[in-house]
């Protein structure tokens, strides 16, 4: 009795098959052609990618090739050239938006237009969140707020790079943490900033430099 229930159900099923065999292929058609579009847009878009990391690799060359021998006059006007091209590529998604951001805020940091320049390490960290770039965006983000007078702002985008316990210049960035918090007069959360840090990498030259901001603010009566 079972064996004759699945072979009239295995009949059915070949019936209906059958019965629909154009609409199948029609499906089959279109996935097919979906895999295939999908397949030459990630073509595409590693193609553009990939160019788009070479156009900012030769920017970043013409800028700074044999400049150590230039006026400043010649350097100003290097910079100037190179943020006009890098910065068309700012829009691009991705590490290719972030490079070119990347490389916007260090043009304009070396012009001294550090609003501008925290605004391109913002959008850096914001395009390349799970990659190395991000808590080097955060902490130069937060160099150059803290130079516009930013002391919040700064504080937390120094308070991002600290968090991140793969960035490499993570005690600096703890550091700045606290010093940011000693500057707006929140001594005791500052120095619990500063302890943490003491606590975890002992032997830093930034602890040892917490070490002697406890030792200034026990003797000011801070904490």
């Amino acid at each position: 009795m079972a064996d004759y229930e699945e072979m009239t159900a295995s009949k059915k099923l070949a019936g209906f098959i059958e019965k629909n065999k154009k609409a199948f292929i029609a499906i089959l058609i279109v996935l097919i052609c979906c895999l295939i579009g999908y397949i030459v847009f990630a073509t595409l878009a590693e193609s553009s990618k990939e160019k788009t990391l070479q156009a900012l690799d030769e920017i970043s060359f013409e800028m700074t090739d044999k400049s150590s021998d230039l006026e400043e006059a010649e350097i100003a006007s290097r910079l100037s050239t190179a943020f006009e091209k890098a910065s068309a590529y700012t829009g691009k998604a991705g590490i290719a938006g972030a490079r070119a951001n990347m490389l916007c805020g260090e043009i304009t940091y070396q012009q001294k237009k550090f609003a501008e320049s925290a605004e391109y390490w913002k959008a850096t960290a914001a395009k390349a969140k799970k990659t190395y770039l991000a808590p080097l965006a955060y902490f130069n983000a937060a160099a150059c707020l803290e130079e516009t007078g930013n002391t919040d702002e700064a504080m937390e985008n120094y308070k991002l790079a600290a968090d991140n316990t793969s960035f490499v210049m993570r005690t600096h960035a703890m550091f700045n943490y606290a010093r940011m918090l000693e500057t707006k007069g929140d001594y005791a959360t500052a120095s619990a900033a500063y302890n943490e840090l003491i606590d975890n990498f002992p032997n830093d030259s930034w602890a040892n430099l917490a070490k002697s901001r406890i030792i200034a603010l026990k003797k000011d009566g801070r904490i």
